[in-house]
């Protein structure tokens, strides 16, 4: 089932969350650091009390698969003013990976997001994430920015 969340799914989000994390942390230590559970707890339930922001989850006896969106509305002189729903997290049980339900919580993304008046969906994605990247990509998302970095310290 596909839904949006609701606090007593806070406890299986934040292990969800954490799991990602700590792929994360093993890809790329310099950048990312370890941290308790109790830290996405706190962060996710943030979402919650938001207008502007939801958790979408996939719920098949138990949240196996979420995504954090924000809805953010772009009106500057420069561009053509948009509604976007920003995907912030998406993630996806190591252990239910592959088997459509990463495909079916995008398509329930992308219809909240036309529900709530959005244009475009965005998302950004680590370069050492490449099942990720690719995912993001068979499901329709196109790369229009790269953001480079360079350590200086």
């Amino acid at each position: 089932m596909l839904r949006k969340a609701v606090q007593s799914d806070i406890e299986q989000l934040a292990q969800i969350a954490f799991e990602l994390h700590e792929i994360h942390v093993n890809s790329d230590p310099t950048d990312f650091r370890s941290m308790p559970q109790e830290y996405f707890r706190e962060r996710l339930s943030e979402y919650l009390q938001s207008e502007d922001q939801s958790i979408l989850v996939h719920d098949d006896g138990g949240v196996n698969a979420y995504a954090a969106v924000k809805l953010i509305n772009i009106d500057e002189p420069t561009r053509y003013p948009r509604r976007v729903c920003m995907i912030d997290c998406f993630a996806v049980k190591e252990s239910f990976r592959r088997r459509g339900i990463g495909k079916s919580l995008m398509a329930f993304v992308s219809q909240y997001a036309k529900e709530q008046g959005c244009t475009d969906l965005r998302l950004g994605v680590k370069s050492f994430n490449k099942d990720a990247y690719n995912f993001y990509k068979s499901v329709g998302f196109n790369e229009r920015t790269k953001i480079l970095d360079m350590k200086i310290l």
